[in-house]
């Protein structure tokens, strides 16, 4: 499952406009990958959201800090939902 993050504030990185991102629903190997390397949180944090909306680190750095809550709200209601059975 995907969700699409309409940006508030869209931006260029290389040339690249982003006006949204596509966020996939975390896998514990995703959190796994980030606390493997010796980071600071905010570096860990910055590396998980690059890896489940798959573009580089320096697009999430370049995020307007209100689109950058956005991305935890997202992580926060994919952790929370479950599927229905």
């Amino acid at each position: 499952m995907k969700e699409i993050i309409k940006l508030a504030f869209p931006f260029k990185v290389d040339g690249h406009e982003y006006a949204e991102l596509t966020m996939r629903r975390p896998k514990v190997r995703d959190r796994l990958m980030v606390d493997k390397v010796d980071l600071s949180e905010s570096e860990s944090e910055i590396r998980y959201f690059s890896n489940l909306c798959e573009v580089s680190p320096d697009v999430i750095e370049e995020l307007d800090w209100s689109d950058f809550v956005k991305l935890r709200e997202q992580l926060q209601a994919f952790l929370v939902s479950r599927q229905a059975v």
